[in-house]
């Protein structure tokens, strides 16, 4: 399996396990009317970010030679 592949599931896996977790908090007190689109855009910004992060984390920590 190719490192590139590896990465890529890395990623996926990652980003989808941040927007798993970001789904737990009640975000419907603080989403004004009418801004719902502006609300998924931010959840999805939030959630790659969080997923980059956390796969960056576990890519260096993999690689890590002693």
């Amino acid at each position: 399996m190719s490192y590139q592949i590896l990465k890529l599931i890395v990623y996926l896996f990652s980003i989808l396990s941040s927007m798993y977790g970001l789904s737990c908090f009640h975000y419907e007190k603080y989403i004004l009317k009418g801004k719902l689109k502006q609300f998924y855009c931010l959840y999805l910004v939030a959630s790659v970010s969080l997923g980059y992060l956390f796969a960056s984390f576990i890519l260096d920590f993999v690689t890590i030679h002693f």
